[in-house]
């Protein structure tokens, strides 16, 4: 016999409702039941494509020559497409097994055929029908930028199928950009959530993939998308064509720019992650715009190390040496004693206003330590209220805790701290004396080639260039 129950609407109970109705089969024809085979909770690709273990038993038991006949309540508890059907009716032909669903019991007459055909073909057209019907309620719950199934992202909570932000989440989904768009590393922080008892939607500790996926995430901005079933397997999950997209549907996490410019800077750590032995790898352009590519070849035993034009306009390669060595003095150029005195001043103005910003820190955290507290009374005043069942009293008692939890974590909050003006101008000084790709990385946003027959210049932009002005630094050589 074999029974498959495959959704959260049934349970075991249909499994031995199937046996059941088997052995009043069997006893009702004189058969003798030998073994019993289920596969449980299994539904979707499942019942379609017969990725069942006990499924796949049975099938590696009928070579054994065991058993003759194999009994299921009917068919579509065995397949549901209707070339698996036939596939599978031959299969066991072949072998000398018979296939009855008890059920559906319609006899080995030529008629008896066309009707097992017709009821084959049915359980297909019913599985493909339901799948249409759950897409359409899918497509209807997107498009009112409702909550459509699955996990919400970390820093969300779903009320009646609508986002809402989870406040200790978002603190720290905040803190994750805020480190990616200063270039600093995730180690510190994912050492204070682990330690906090901070966990993702799936109750494991948050790491660096779950870090990168928060990143990419563009919810956090407000926008919501939902993409078709059909397009889920694509490599790029967030880069479908037919998603269905609504701007301004959800509460922001992270503005756009902030966003915008990590995810400028997570496909430049990309591409210098491809290429990480080159100085100045991701920042170079071509005069036509296009960005250049480095790349090693070998003449005549000698090795050569030269950008290219990625758009192949037939600019000329430039030698890498001559590109790191104007980069390099553009560098010593900007970090002059003059424009760091400039930097320390403008550290020294954004110091000023430190205590302002801690002041405004506090009364936000401390706001949302009220709002927790009062969350957590109103708890308390309902376990006070009277008898409850046990399982309330679970619930209410887990919440608390929960609530307690995060209570603490908040109080545990500190504003982040910044850089003194002596430690940002002991770094410069130290990048002046030996720049290294990470330094160039941080200090020069592109580097624009232009090259004729006379000379080559490089045209260098610095991201300090907001704080010291034009400082008339370019590499030419």
């Amino acid at each position: 016999m074999y029974a498959r129950y495959s959704s959260d609407k049934q349970t075991e109970d249909s499994i031995e409702a199937q046996v059941r109705a088997c052995r009043e089969y069997a006893a009702q024809k004189g058969l003798h039941v030998i073994s019993t085979y289920a596969d449980e909770a299994i539904s979707g690709a499942g019942a379609k494509t017969a990725s069942r273990a006990q499924y796949q038993r049975m099938l590696r038991d009928c070579r054994k020559g065991t058993f003759d006949i194999i009994l299921i309540h009917k068919y579509d508890r065995i397949a549901r497409n209707l070339g698996e059907h036939v596939n599978l009716e031959k299969r066991l032909n072949d072998l000398g097994i018979q296939l009855i669903a008890t059920a559906q019991d319609f006899g080995i007459s030529k008629e008896a055929k066309i009707m097992k055909s017709l009821v084959w073909a049915m359980s297909e057209y019913y599985l493909d029908n339901l799948s249409e019907e759950v897409q359409k309620g899918h497509k209807e719950t997107a498009l009112k930028a409702l909550h459509n199934g699955g996990y919400p992202p970390f820093g969300y909570d779903v009320v009646d199928q609508h986002y809402v932000i989870n406040e200790i989440e978002a603190l720290y989904v905040k803190k994750i950009f805020q480190a990616a768009a200063e270039c600093r590393g995730f180690t510190d922080l994912i050492r204070e959530m682990e330690s906090a008892g901070i966990r993702g939607k799936r109750g494991k500790v948050i790491r660096y993939p779950q870090i990168y996926e928060i990143l990419k995430n563009e919810k956090y901005t407000g926008v919501y998308v939902y993409s078709p079933k059909e397009e889920k397997r694509r490599t790029d999950r967030r880069g479908k064509p037919n998603a269905i997209r609504i701007e301004n549907a959800l509460p922001v996490i992270i503005d756009k720019a902030q966003f915008m410019e990590v995810q400028k800077i997570m496909t430049q750590n990309k591409q210098v992650g491809k290429k990480a032995g080159y100085l100045c790898s991701g920042l170079v352009y071509c005069e036509c715009g296009a960005k250049m590519h480095g790349m090693k070849s070998k003449r005549k035993g000698h090795e050569y190390e030269y950008f290219y034009c990625s758009a192949r306009c037939g600019a000329s390669v430039v030698h890498m040496e001559d590109i790191d060595n104007a980069v390099l003095k553009y560098l010593h150029d900007l970090l002059s004693k003059e424009n760091q005195i400039k930097v320390a001043e403008a550290m020294r103005s954004y110091k000023g206003n430190e205590a302002e910003r801690v002041k405004d820190f506090n009364t936000i955290l401390n706001r949302k330590i009220q709002e927790k507290q009062a969350q957590y009374d109103s708890l308390m005043d309902n376990l006070t209220a009277g008898a409850l069942p046990p399982a309330v009293l679970e619930d209410i008692g887990n919440k608390l805790q929960e609530i307690k939890t995060q209570i603490e974590t908040l109080k545990k909050t500190e504003p982040p701290k910044d850089f003194t003006t002596e430690q940002v101008q002991a770094w410069l000084e130290s990048i002046k004396a030996q720049p290294d790709r990470e330094a160039v990385r941080l200090l020069v946003e592109r580097i624009d080639v232009k090259k004729d027959k006379e000379k080559t210049v490089f045209n260098i932009q610095s991201t300090l260039n907001t704080v010291l002005g034009n400082t008339g630094c370019g590499g030419r050589i």
